[in-house]
């Protein structure tokens, strides 16, 4: 994932010379990667400050319960996070198998329990909104992805299941597909609605013909 991010951020680069190497006709294209990008970035950025809390929370109760190597499942806590809606499930597996080991079904039962508390409501209520807004992904489309990929790709699928939606949107959902864009979540998308009628422009109104000025003759009398 490290690679993926760098080989990313170099191939970037290369956008701002698009437009001068292909003109400004490229510019609509160039704006919905930029647009891509920057869901990205929001994701990964919401995703991270979500994961962190939930980790330092998770940490600390773990070492107080007296789970062995809590930094360990800390971390783990902190990259299942990336996880959309089911992550905490896959970080709450281990910490918890091994609280059955060391002191039973109490100190599983309270693992269960630290975790239930911190990470239902964080991961499960609250993250999945902000990363809806942050990418303009629907709840429901955001949950099938991890499904989907993991189906396809396997494990890494899940981690990177709302990147790989937001890249297949971009590729499959043109401009011109805005009802589908707004269905899958896409606030930014409006429909364009009907054309206002313009009326008929006024026909100009024909100039008054200037008087004939009078003869002398005409003076005279």
């Amino acid at each position: 994932m490290l690679a993926y991010v760098i080989f990313m951020a170099a191939d970037a680069s290369r956008y701002g010379r698009a437009e001068h190497a292909f003109g400004p006709g490229i510019r609509p294209r160039l704006d919905r990667l930029r647009a891509l990008n920057s869901g990205i970035r929001r994701y990964y950025v919401v995703n991270a400050s979500f994961g962190a809390v939930v980790a330092i929370v998770d940490g600390f109760a773990l070492w107080a319960l007296g789970i062995p190597v809590p930094a360990v499942w800390a971390i783990l806590a902190f990259v299942t996070n990336f996880i959309p809606n089911i992550g905490f499930v896959l970080g709450l597996v281990p910490p918890a198998v091994l609280a059955f080991v060391v002191g039973g079904v109490p100190l599983l039962l309270a693992v269960i329990a630290v975790y239930s508390v911190v990470n239902v409501v964080l991961q499960v209520l609250v993250q999945p909104k902000f990363v809806s807004d942050a990418v303009d992904l629907s709840l429901t489309l955001s949950f099938v992805s991890v499904v989907f990929w993991t189906f396809v790709i396997g494990p890494l699928g899940a981690i990177l299941s709302i990147p790989l939606t937001l890249v297949a949107r971009e590729v499959l959902l043109g401009p011109e597909r805005s009802w589908l864009r707004w269905l899958s979540g896409n606030a930014a998308v409006h429909s364009p609605g009907p054309t206002p009628e313009v009326p008929p422009a006024a026909s100009p109104e024909p100039e008054p013909e200037p008087e004939a000025e009078p003869s002398p003759a005409e003076e005279d009398r």
